[in-house]
């Protein structure tokens, strides 16, 4: 692994992609970049694909470059645990000794990510769903009380039920009043349904990813196979369901209930219901990120997504 500090200005100055690949240059002079594509523009990171096998990730703002911190501890324990490949990060670029990361990169996961377009055969459909179950066993059964070395923190059902009260609170104070009185009323029932039921909180502590949408999983679709999951920074103990709110969301319901054939905790049976209210919840986090940010267009994504009121079928 390679370790190196620069000072080449703040964190918090937007570049484009000519710009991330000057700092890429000037931290790594003896690199040679034949070809430098950005492959994704995400909330988070800043991605760019270098000769067609080198990843590099840009954490955005301070608080990723935290959860990257953690993400560099907790790769080699997934490594070990999990079926399929993770990134095995060998440079980590930093501003200064003790800061966080100003960069890391791999050798790519080669695949492509998944996408319900990109299933059109049944049996394809569900040989990845099982991979995608088996994979979520495995992540799920590692052993929280272990993770203490990766930074990563120790949270209970309860302390995980305070969390998404201080979460409705935010959603009272900075999205309930962009919507109308119909829609308020809604949206505070949906809340408290959720908030009000012990039996949402019932649930064993487990490791999520806690962002496992389709774009995070790498799949070889000539071999019908999930070969790989990436972008971990978001990695924490929590409800296990919540890492099936992605397949919901993107995937749909189908999927999802095939993953979950396949999935050992599939005796939680209140699994399914909860992923749903998470699935409910994923709006307000596109508004906060365009409050935060001053992109409306995520707002107005949210607001819209809000008033469906619906998953993908």
């Amino acid at each position: 692994m390679t370790e190196r500090s620069i000072s080449q200005g703040s964190r918090s100055e937007p570049m484009d992609a000519d710009g991330y690949r000057r700092l890429l240059e000037a931290h790594l002079p003896g690199i040679e970049i034949r070809t430098c594509e950005p492959i994704t523009d995400g909330w988070s990171s800043y991605v760019l694909e270098v000769n067609g096998r080198r990843i590099f990730r840009f954490p955005r703002r301070p608080e990723i470059a935290h959860g990257v911190e953690t993400e560099i501890l907790l790769l080699p324990l997934l490594a070990e645990a999990l079926p399929v490949a993770v990134p095995s990060y060998d440079v980590i670029a930093r501003d200064r000794p003790d800061d966080p990361a100003l960069f890391v990169g791999y050798d790519k996961i080669q695949g492509q990510q998944l996408h319900r377009d990109s299933l059109p055969v049944q049996t394809q459909r569900r040989q990845l769903a099982r991979d995608i179950g088996e994979l979520l066993s495995a992540l799920h059964s590692i052993p929280t009380d272990g993770l203490a070395t990766a930074n990563v923190a120790p949270v209970t059902a309860d302390g995980w039920r305070r969390q998404y009260q201080a979460m409705f609170e935010r959603a009272q104070q900075d999205v309930f009043p962009l919507l109308d009185v119909e829609a308020q009323r809604a949206e505070s029932a949906f809340w408290h349904e959720f908030l009000d039921d012990d039996e949402n909180f019932s649930f064993v502590p487990a490791l999520v990813h806690a962002d496992l949408g389709p774009e995070h999983i790498i799949c070889d679709y000539g071999q019908s196979r999930v070969v790989g999951v990436i972008d971990w920074e978001d990695a924490q103990i929590g409800d296990p369901a919540m890492d099936v709110t992605g397949m919901l969301n993107e995937m749909g319901e189908a999927f999802a209930k095939d993953v979950l054939e396949h999935y050992a905790g599939n005796t939680d049976q209140r699994l399914p219901n909860r992923a749903r209210y998470y699935a409910r919840v994923v709006p307000y986090h596109h508004i906060w990120f365009g409050q935060e940010t001053g992109a409306r267009v995520h707002v107005r994504q949210g607001l819209k997504r809000i008033g469906l009121h619906t998953v993908v079928d």
